[in-house]
Parts: structure tokens; C-alpha cells; sequence
């Protein structure tokens, strides 16, 4: 008998079906080893190595025992925890719960048939590099927590904790914050005109953007002067002074990574990244999408079969590109190459899991699949400059310009593409929340972009004026961040895993230091104390954005054998030891560490 062991016990009986007669599947459920969360620091650093002191966790004692018995009755033990550093950790883990013996680890990225017995056909060893990544990320948190955290007292009780991402997070919510906070507003004004050629509709709107050749950056302030120009204008004559029409072509977005996924369920769908990576773990689990821890964008080349056999049966030919379309993913862990969040079994349709919220992201998620193999979209971008009295010249930097010019801009799709099925980009917040004709907040006038159909105009052809108008605007301050921007800019930033961007907003929320309001999120006084003292004690440690994803970059390289975890860590726990020590903290948690030179720990920090 074969032993396979999985982390989820939802898992187990899907698995067992895959397999058959000679495998016994059981489940961990979930992690089984951690830090322990009471006592002292537990991580023990003496020349340049560094020990953690695990222990069992104690919901994990009866699924040890259980699985100590069948492993002793099994023939071999097959590792099959998810596939993805924490999977490995886990699988290490259990191994040294269980006792010395072969144990051989088995990935797949999808609970279905065909994954699941290619996976079981090629075991490999517990790979060492992913775990001691793992294990140097788990260190990292616990000495940052472990260190600093004490010294937040000096704010008062209500400050419990900071993180090695987490404070990051805070810290641009609070920044944005006092941004908005220092932010004053101006009123101004914009002449609009309403205008259109005889005999040629639409009419089409116009704004002023230059007087006497003076682009008008310093916006119109004196609704006097706004006047008296608007009954100027009228008075006369109105021609195209331009015309210039261009086709812009837009290519699909890519399918879904962890943190895609969840800035999409926030905009779409208005599922908190809490909520859909409880969602996701569920999919992954039945079978119905793949792994969904993922950074990657790739596409196995079955599944882009796959997508490009359903937009042929589904969709008029112009809908299917010649070629397939691959998206590569930016991650340099090839260890860690997962495919992006797909369906496992796309044939079944969008609608293959009802109405409920777990059928509303599979749907998003087959969308976005099937989406991101099909033709660009094609647009006409116009934009057509007016010139008010063409005959009534000013100069300008020594040339002759025309008084004053009015500019309308417009968008008409000419082919659809991928969006016939998806619709705009379900990641770009600003663009899909906003209501036809409202401006994002913190968008400036110039910023504006009208999707109006614009007259098939030429230059020199003459418009006349409908109607022209003083329109009360104000400078925005920049806009607040929702989760879903929030987890896009720790992202781009590189900035902690996609899988832990759902605990982190949890974190910050619960412990008081944000507040969601109508989706925006609010850095409370709390949080801004805390912030500010992080500021003022770690600045170019873990608190600063820089830092933190370089770090992040020691973990990947740590994963792929290219670094060595001890020394990174150790190296980064002295670094945030000596500045807590200046910060206020008492004593030395990193004890047993000693002065010798092989530690890297500075004498002035463990003395």
C-alpha cells in the first residue's frame, strides 16, 4: 500500500477515486509545525546558523498519530501537500513528525484525473531550497513581530503589533492618508461648449484648453472674467483648426495570478481578498480550477487548445487570432512555475457552478481564461481641435496663434475582441467602478476622456455654437485605497506573497490600525502613531518599500538555491535587533547569538 498524503481533508475522497486500489490517501489538515505562539523567541542564531524550534501544533496531534500508523503499514510515503513553498514546507514538516524513512513528494496543480496520475508517475525529493525559504520567511516575521512589537508600547497598549509586510501596507494607507489630509482644494472653472457642424450630427462637446497660445494650466478663477470671455466667444466665428483620428489597439489581459484575481473579485464582485481566497481554496480543491497560490500568467499549451476550441465553436471567426497568445509570467522562480487561475474543465461553460458566490468567481475566472486567447480590441481615437475666431491671431513665444482653442476627444470601438466576452479590464478599479460620464477621484479635468462619437469632421470646415458654458470644477486630492489598489500596489512593488495580501488586510483591519468606509480604506489615528514611530525608529529596515522587496528577492533567490537562508536571515534579524534596541527595546531576544564573527552579528547589538 501506497500512502498519499494531502493537506486538505476535502481532498481525500476525490483523490482516492483518481487513484484506486494500492493508495490510501489521508490528510494532515493543514499545518502541523509552527513557532510556538507563547514562550520566548524560539529561533536560536550561534555561528552563522540559525535554529527554530518548532513544535506540533496541538489541533494537528490526532492526524499525526494517524498518519504515523499508515505510514508504518505503507510500502512508500507520497507527499502530495499544495504545490508552492508552504506546501513544501508543510511535507517537511510532516516527515520529521513522522520518522526516518523514504518519503518521495508528488505536485500537482489541479485536483483532477489526468494531473493527479501524471503527478504520481514522477516523485521527486523533498526539495531543500523551497523549504528553506519558507523557513527563512517564517524566522523574518517572527524576529520582526517579536522585536518591534515590544517596542510599540512606548505608544500605548492599543499599538499590539507590527509586521514585516504588514507595517508596509500601513504605512501607504497612512502616508495616502496625510496626503489627503494636507491636500487643499481649488475651484476653478472650464469653458465648455456644446457644438456642431450644420447638416453633420452629433453634435459634440468641446472644452477650452488654450488662450492666446497659453495652455491654461493656470486654470480660470474669476467667474467675471468667465463670463465676459463666454459672450466674446459667442460672437464668433468657429472653424477645426485639426482633425486627428488614429485606431489604438487594446490585447487581453492575461489570465488570473493570486493577486489579480483578488483585485478583480474586490471590483467585479465586491468579495473582500479574504473572502475569495476562502472561495478559490474551495475551486481548487473540488477540482474546479487550478492551484491558486500562483504569480504566474503562463498557460499550459492544452489549456490554450482548449480556450481557442471554445472560442471557434462559440464566436465569429474574426474573434480567433491566428496564433495563440502567451502571456509569460514574470517569475523568476522556474521551481515554482505554476500555471495561471484557470478552469480545469472550461468545456462545462461560465455558468458551470450557478449563481452563488462560488459561482460568480469561477465565472469571472472562466471569462478571463477564455478572454485573454481571443483578438484585440480596436479603437478610433479622435481628437478634434476648435479654434474660436480663426481670423484673430495672438502671438506667442514670436508665432501666431489662434485666440482661443476648444479640443473634443472621442473613442468609438470599431471591433470589440476579447471584450465582447469580458468587458474592460476587471483589475483596473477606476476605470470599471466608475459610472458612465463620472470622473475617478483625484482625476484632473485635462485627464477627462469622453467615449462620444465624434463627426466625420475636416479641417477648415465651420461649427457652430449651441451652447457655451462656465462649469465649477476643483482640484482632487488622491484617491484613498480600496483592497483591491491597496494589494495591486504591494504587487507592483513587490512587496510579500499574493497568497498572504488577504491576511495582511485582515491584520490591519482588526487590529485598529485602518478603517473600510464604503470600501475606502482610512488610516486611524492609531494607525498614523504607529506608523510614524516605525518611521522615525526602522527607516531603511523593513518599514521602507525598497528594503522590503529586496528582501523579497533574497527569499526567491533562497528558493532557488541561489542564496543561503542562515546567512540572509541572520544578517536581516541583527539589522532590525540593533535599531529596536534604539527604539527602546530591553535586553536581547536573539540570545543565544553570539559575537562570533561567523554570526554577522554586530558586538555593539549583542552586547
Amino acid at each position: 500500500m501506497k500512502l498519499v498524503i494531502v493537506e486538505s481533508p476535502n481532498k481525500v475522497r476525490k483523490i482516492k477515486e483518481f487513484l484506486g486500489a494500492g493508495y490510501r490517501v489521508a490528510a494532515s489538515f493543514g499545518h502541523v509545525r509552527d513557532l510556538p505562539v507563547k514562550g520566548d523567541l524560539a529561533v536560536a542564531f550561534q555561528d552563522g546558523k540559525v535554529a527554530p524550534t518548532y513544535e506540533m501544533l496541538e489541533r494537528s496531534s490526532r492526524a499525526i498519530n494517524e498518519l504515523s500508523g499508515l505510514a508504518k503499514q505503507a510500502e512508500e510515503v507520497l507527499l502530495a501537500t499544495d504545490p508552492d513553498r508552504e506546501g513544501e514546507a508543510i511535507a517537511w514538516h510532516i516527515s520529521q513528525l513522522l520518522g526516518e524513512r523514504t518519503y518521495r513528494r508528488v505536485v500537482f496543480h489541479a485536483v483532477t484525473k489526468s494531473a493527479v496520475q501524471k503527478a504520481m508517475a514522477a516523485p521527486r525529493p523533498l526539495d531543500e531550497h523551497l523549504v528553506n525559504a519558507q523557513q527563512a520567511r517564517r524566522v523574518l516575521d517572527r524576529v520582526v513581530g517579536w522585536l518591534v512589537s515590544p517596542t510599540l508600547r512606548r505608544i500605548g497598549k492599543a499599538a499590539k503589533s507590527a509586521g514585516r509586510v504588514q507595517s508596509v501596507a500601513l504605512r501607504l494607507v497612512s502616508e495616502r492618508e496625510r496626503e489627503i489630509g494636507k491636500f487643499n482644494n481649488v475651484d476653478y472653472l472650464i469653458l465648455a461648449a456644446k457644438l456642431e457642424k450644420l447638416g453633420t450630427p452629433p453634435a459634440f462637446h468641446a472644452k477650452l484648453i488654450t488662450w492666446k497660445g497659453t495652455p491654461l494650466k493656470a486654470r480660470l478663477k474669476d467667474p467675471a472674467l468667465a463670463e465676459q470671455a463666454i459672450a466674446w466667444c459667442k460672437a464668433q466665428r468657429w472653424e477645426v483648426l485639426t482633425c486627428e483620428r488614429r485606431s489604438s489597439s487594446r490585447n487581453a489581459p492575461p489570465p488570473f495570478s493570486t493577486a489579480t484575481v483578488q483585485q478583480a473579485a474586490s471590483v467585479r464582485l465586491g468579495f473582500n481578498p479574504d473572502v475569495t481566497m476562502k472561495l478559490l481554496q474551495g475551486l481548487f480543491e473540488n477540482g474546479h480550477v487550478t492551484y491558486h497560490r500562483t504569480d504566474s500568467t503562463a498557460l499550459s499549451p492544452e489549456a490554450i487548445v482548449e480556450a481557442r476550441q471554445l472560442i471557434a465553436k462559440d464566436f465569429p471567426p474574426e474573434y480567433m487570432p491566428k496564433e495563440p497568445i502567451i502571456h509569460a509570467t514574470k517569475s523568476a522562480n522556474a521551481q515554482e512555475a505554476h500555471e495561471a487561475i484557470r478552469p480545469t474543465h472550461p468545456e462545462k461553460g461560465p455558468e458551470a457552478l450557478g449563481k452563488g458566490d462560488e459561482g460568480k468567481l469561477y465565472k469571472l475566472i472562466w471569462q478571463r481564461f477564455i478572454a485573454c486567447q481571443m483578438a484585440p480590441g480596436k479603437d478610433q481615437i479622435t481628437t478634434l481641435d476648435v479654434a474660436c475666431a480663426p481670423d484673430e491671431w495672438a502671438m506667442a513665444d514670436g508665432q501666431r496663434v489662434p485666440r482661443g482653442v476648444f479640443q473634443a476627444k472621442g473613442k468609438v470601438t470599431e471591433f470589440d475582441g476579447w471584450r465582447k466576452l469580458a468587458g474592460e479590464d476587471a483589475t483596473e478599479e477606476s476605470k470599471v467602478l466608475r459610472k458612465p460620464g463620472e470622473k475617478a477621484e483625484g482625476d484632473g479635468e485635462e485627464d477627462e476622456e469622453s467615449s462620444d462619437e465624434l463627426p466625420m469632421l475636416n479641417v477648415g470646415d465651420e461649427v457652430s455654437v449651441l451652447d457655451l458654458t462656465a462649469q465649477n470644477r476643483s482640484t482632487k486630492p488622491p484617491p484613498r485605497y480600496t483592497q483591491a489598489s491597496l494589494i495591486k500596489k504591494l504587487e507592483k512593488d513587490g512587496i510579500g506573497r499574493p497568497s498572504t495580501y488577504a491576511n495582511i488586510m485582515r491584520t490591519i483591519l482588526d487590529r485598529g490600525y485602518v478603517e473600510e468606509k464604503r470600501r475606502k480604506l482610512h488610516a486611524t489615528e492609531l494607525g498614523l502613531s504607529v506608523t510614524d514611530f516605525l518611521v522615525r525608529h526602522f527607516t531603511g529596515n523593513f518599514i521602507d518599500l525598497g528594503y522590503t522587496a529586496r528582501l523579497e528577492e533574497d527569499l526567491d533567490r533562497i528558493s532557488r538555491g541561489e542564496a543561503d537562508w542562515e546567512h540572509v536571515v541572520t544578517e536581516a534579524s541583527f539589522a532590525v535587533l540593533k535599531l529596536a534596541k534604539c527604539a527602546g527595546l530591553r535586553g536581547n531576544p536573539l540570545q543565544p547569538a553570539l559575537s562570533s564573527p561567523k554570526s554577522g552579528a554586530p558586538t555593539d547589538v549583542v552586547k
